[in-house]
């Protein structure tokens, strides 16, 4: 990895604000860490104090094949974090036509922007919410996950154009570039993130708590763990990957090119409300007596059925102590996978503990969340 330009698109986000550290925590092997972002890099983790590489900042349009191009100038690596998340306030995940363009319409011109660029390896980013279609995973691997329709998908459209775009970047594994060289590709999917920069997890669940009067929402199954990663170790995940596409076979290391693969760490798998706990202990918030999924589900239909007719009335809703029904379902299925395939593909441990994740997360959240 000598000598590296690489490209971070997405680079001034949650994930990839990490990504950019983790580059810089390598040099000397990376010289220029190209962030390409749609918003101003503003980091909100400090950078590594040894770091010698450069970060250089591009304004760029996803859907502009052309922007793109120049902007990939002379990168051998890109790695993308670019994406719309879900807003799991909304029933809609508060997702429209500007998430299809950057979710899916802006990974296939990046794609086709790396073709042109000569770029050698593309790192992608996407979630496990392309498996979650209410069939228990319990530490499966890729190859033996259950196979679940686009129309089964928990998370809807966000969820389709997330596998669609998996299959345009893993369908390029292998192509050809217009400087000559083929181009690999590698598909990592994390679960739900916390740590330094989130806005869409530990928020989300203070801000129900806190409409619901200091009391956490009993939400999803009790019964039904899901998985969270500390976002350091899931960009230290992407740095691995990027190492082992570009130098190629590695002894004791299987191929990961035109592979999906899940990334997760030793955060232990809980139901939603149990995995919030250890970042708003010290917001003295308490917890719901947890109720069978079927019972808050009923409950979540009369609300949203009622908020409707509300706002046919003209009448506006105060914020709500319920979660969304759409976040309820999401959190309603057992959902725990196996990193095995990141360990023996792309070398991949975690490099911080639960405990170093949770203190570092909780410094975070105790300056951003009172």
């Amino acid at each position: 990895m000598e000598g590296l330009v690489v490209a971070v698109v997405g680079g001034s986000g949650f994930l990839g604000q990490h990504v950019v550290a983790q580059l810089l925590a390598v040099q000397p092997s990376v010289k220029e860490i190209r962030v390409i972002d749609s918003k101003s890099y503003k980091p909100v983790i400090e950078s590594p104090p040894e770091a010698a590489a450069t970060v250089v900042f591009r304004r760029y349009d996803v859907v502009d094949e052309a922007e793109l191009e120049k902007a990939l100038a002379g990168v051998e690596a890109v790695i993308n974090c670019s994406a719309i998340t879900p807003d799991f306030r909304k029933e809609d995940l508060g997702y429209d036509n500007r998430g299809r363009r950057v979710n899916l319409d802006g990974v296939k011109s990046l794609v086709a922007a790396c073709q042109v660029a000569g770029v050698r390896v593309l790192v992608h980013t996407s979630t496990l919410a392309v498996v979650m279609g209410g069939v228990r995973i319990l530490e499966h691997t890729e190859p033996l996950t259950p196979e679940v329709s686009e129309s089964h998908l928990v998370l809807g459209q966000y969820a389709i154009d997330r596998r669609r775009a998996e299959e345009v970047v893993l369908s390029a594994h292998g192509s050809a570039t217009l400087k000559g060289g083929g181009l690999q590709t590698v598909v990592l999917r994390p679960p739900l993130l916390y740590g330094e920069g989130d806005r869409s997890f530990v928020p989300v669940i203070v801000r129900l708590a806190r409409a619901g009067g200091d009391r956490v929402p009993s939400v999803g199954d009790p019964e039904a763990f899901i998985q969270a990663a500390y976002v350091g170790n899931v960009a230290a995940a992407h740095v691995c990957a990027l190492r082992k596409l570009l130098s190629g076979a590695d002894e004791g290391l299987q191929e990961c090119g035109g592979l999906p693969i899940y990334v997760t760490d030793n955060t232990p798998p809980n139901n939603l409300p149990g995995l919030a706990h250890p970042f708003i202990q010290h917001l003295n918030l308490h917890p719901s007596r947890l109720l069978p999924y079927w019972m808050v589900y009923l409950m979540l239909m009369l609300t949203a059925i009622w908020t409707a007719v509300w706002a046919v009335l003209g009448f506006a809703s105060r914020p709500s102590s319920l979660p969304s029904l759409i976040l309820h379902r999401f959190s309603g299925t057992a959902t725990v996978v196996s990193r095995m395939r990141a360990e023996l593909c792309i070398g991949y441990s975690p490099p911080y503990s639960w405990s170093e994740a949770q203190r570092r997360a909780n410094l975070y959240y105790c300056k951003k969340i009172t």
